[in-house]
């Protein structure tokens, strides 16, 4: 009799407990369902789905706050009709999983490898591979998107591609760490505010980051690099971009960062390198600029006539073809702050008193950089012998202070003894200039 007690009592406590979590496992061999669409079809709120090594072809629906978790990288294909994994569900997560292969958008419908619309879901650790969308929030917040790879159709024509990671009207959600590669927009935010977009990497979108009607969004940490526009951010208020690499963006419009009618923003400490234009303003008005570094494009900055009251400090220019081009006239741009401009690598004059600031203003605009600002075509032209002699001469005769300079601008880098150096060689030379000078008067 205490035997059977004794059974009866390892039995009982072997059945979870009402609301306990459980875990389910797929696959071959000895697992409990072969399929994952009727393991999440048996599981309840709170339980875990545990996918073993193989290739599954099926689309899913979660409607229940499960955890989907790949062991052993397993392979879901699509079946091509639509999105891959639909979540419904809060506090979801899907993990681990090579997703292959979407719906191709027939319909204008948002096939997606995982598509949220709903709050506090985790997709992480993903690869998703010749996917039309990668990962779709509609609607969704507080949700992490994080550590996935997001592959498009490479061979389509961006126009034929979805996006990478796409939110639409979805608030506080995080996109942190994932790559994504090939899309038409690698992230797109749109009616998205007080998201953060942290330590991605994306290569070769159209966008690389487009953002619109997404205010108090946190850019930072990000790679946007071998697109046609690294980062196109619209109609946006209170943005921080912060330490990202905006690089090899080429291409007859392409440029590395665009704020159009974006305000009140900070620019701070990114890259701009290699680009056809490093930042583009268009009718954004009250950002700050400070720390960032412009190193070989093509035009680091273009300022459109409807960028106004902009503020650039402790920015460093570098090896870029052009510094600035400015259209329109009497700009409002300011190119100092507090009594400190910025690094140019073409400034010619001196610091001599040591304190880091030049003595005299920097002009920004050159010759064919004014003329260029009303004609694109003067570009063909900016590294000719006829525009170097053209900088030479207007150099000799212009006023380097008017509302197109940097009026404190920033000691080159090598200061210190080379500008002691050539500021005393100033003050030799000029007194035996000044004799020569009479005397040939007289």
């Amino acid at each position: 009799m205490r035997t059977v007690l004794l059974a009866a009592a390892f039995a009982l406590a072997a059945i979870p407990a009402a609301g306990e979590a459980r875990v389910w496992t797929v696959g071959r061999g000895n697992t409990d369902f072969p399929l994952i669409a009727p393991a999440i079809a048996h599981a309840e709120d709170g339980d875990e789905i545990r996918v073993g090594p193989g290739v599954y072809r099926e689309d899913l629906v979660i409607a229940k706050r499960l955890s989907l978790v790949g062991e052993g990288r397993p392979v879901l294909f699509g079946t091509g009709r639509g999105t891959v994994i639909d979540v419904r569900a809060d506090d979801c997560v899907v993990r681990d999983l090579i997703i292959d292969g979407t719906g191709l958008g027939g319909g204008n419908q948002m096939d997606a490898a995982v598509r949220l619309t709903s709050n506090n879901n985790v997709v992480s650790g993903n690869v998703m591979r010749r996917v039309f969308y990668g990962v779709v929030i509609a609607g969704g917040s507080s949700n992490l998107v994080a550590d996935n790879t997001i592959e498009g159709l490479l061979d389509q024509p961006f126009g034929r591609r979805g996006d990478g990671i796409y939110l639409y009207q979805a608030a506080n959600n995080q996109i942190l760490r994932n790559r994504v590669v090939g899309q038409r927009d690698a992230i797109f935010l749109q009616y998205a505010p007080h998201g953060l977009v942290e330590d991605n990497v994306v290569e070769q979108s159209r966008y690389g980051l487009h953002d619109m009607f997404s205010d108090d969004t946190i850019v930072r940490g990000n790679v946007f690099r071998t697109s046609l526009v690294g980062a196109n951010v619209m109609n946006s208020k209170r943005l921080t971009l912060e330490r990202n690499d905006f690089a090899h963006n080429r291409g007859i419009t392409a440029v590395g960062l665009t704020l159009k009618d974006c305000d009140a923003s900070l620019v701070l400490h990114n890259r701009f390198s290699a680009n056809a234009r490093g930042l583009q303003l268009d009718g954004s008005s009250a950002n700050r600029f400070a720390g960032n570094r412009f190193a070989q494009n093509d035009v680091a900055v273009r300022l459109l006539a409807s960028a106004e009251r902009n503020t650039f400090s402790t920015n460093e220019f570098t090896q870029n073809w052009s510094d600035v081009v400015e259209s329109g006239r009497d700009s409002t741009n300011e190119w100092s702050h507090a009594g400190v401009g910025n690094r140019w690598s073409r400034y010619r004059g001196f610091d001599f008193d040591g304190d880091g600031v030049g003595e005299s203003a920097h002009a920004l605009l050159r010759p064919f950089e004014r003329i260029e600002a009303a004609n694109d075509l003067a570009r063909l032209f900016l590294q000719s012998p006829a525009a170097g002699a053209l900088d030479l001469a207007a150099r000799a005769v212009a006023d380097a202070r008017g509302p197109s300079s940097d009026r404190h601008p920033l000691a080159p880098r090598a200061g210190g003894l080379v500008g002691w150096a050539a500021a005393a060689a100033v003050l030799l030379v000029f007194p035996v200039a000044q004799r020569l000078r009479r005397k040939v008067t007289t």
